[in-house]
């Protein structure tokens, strides 16, 4: 199986969408769901999903790839990243 963990997090600008959860949880909101889901399902392949990410020139490009580079980095469990293109 594989699930989409994150989905249109980052915003316009390329950073994090200040959300509830973003607002009660912080920054790390999505570190911790990919870890959950992760240890939910070890086996699952799991992707951070969002639209407008496809142009490298874009802020938002850039914060989607900071935000994909820094969960590597820490070692959070993600397999994939997805361009919506509906």
């Amino acid at each position: 199986y594989d699930w989409d963990v994150g989905n249109e997090a980052v915003d316009e600008t390329g950073k994090l969408r200040a959300n509830s959860v973003f607002t009660q949880l912080g920054p790390t909101y999505i570190d911790e769901a990919f870890r959950a889901a992760h240890a939910a399902d070890p086996k699952a392949l799991l992707f951070y999903n969002d639209y407008d990410i496809e142009d490298a020139d874009w802020p938002k490009s850039e914060g989607a790839y900071q935000l994909v580079k820094r969960l590597k980095e820490s070692g959070v469990p993600i397999h994939g990243l997805g361009f919506q293109s509906h």
